[in-house]
């Protein structure tokens, strides 16, 4: 296991905090879908910064395990949010954490891609293939409820 250099998680994950504070007022004001385009946007808009920084992550085991815990903060996001549209009680909130879970995937799978591409296609399209999968499988407790 390569120990990284010190100073390595500050440096890569410096802005964590602002990027979901930044998602978390996107989501509310304009809605996930949205929120998750613009963050793809912000990356990018620096294209080589986020591809050199999600590179070194992923090759560097400890980068990738710190990544891995600060990602709760992002399905913890998620969930607040899907537990808003969702049912109640103890299931509803197991739908919600499963919800969060399956749309971080599908995130980090378009930044995996992103990156394998080496920028192409652009992430913003990577995004929202991955919401287009994804989406049908959201919000069923929703769906259940609307005028048919």
């Amino acid at each position: 296991m390569a120990i990284p250099e010190p100073g390595a998680e500050a440096l890569f994950f410096h802005d964590h905090t602002e990027l979901v504070r930044g998602l978390g007022e996107a989501v509310e004001r304009s809605g996930l879908a949205e929120a998750l385009q613009a963050l793809a946007r912000h990356m990018e808009e620096d294209r080589d910064h986020w591809l050199r920084r999600l590179e070194r992550i992923e090759a560097d085991p400890a980068l990738r395990a710190r990544r891995a815990a600060l990602d709760q903060d992002y399905l913890d996001l998620f969930a607040a949010h899907f537990g808003r549209w969702g049912a109640a009680g103890p299931q509803g909130e197991r739908i919600a954490q499963l919800e969060a879970a399956l749309l971080l995937a599908a995130l980090r799978g378009a930044e995996r891609l992103w990156v394998r591409g080496g920028g192409r296609p652009v992430l913003p399209v990577l995004v929202q293939e991955a919401l287009a999968v994804l989406w049908p499988a959201l919000y069923g407790h929703a769906r259940r409820h609307l005028p048919k």
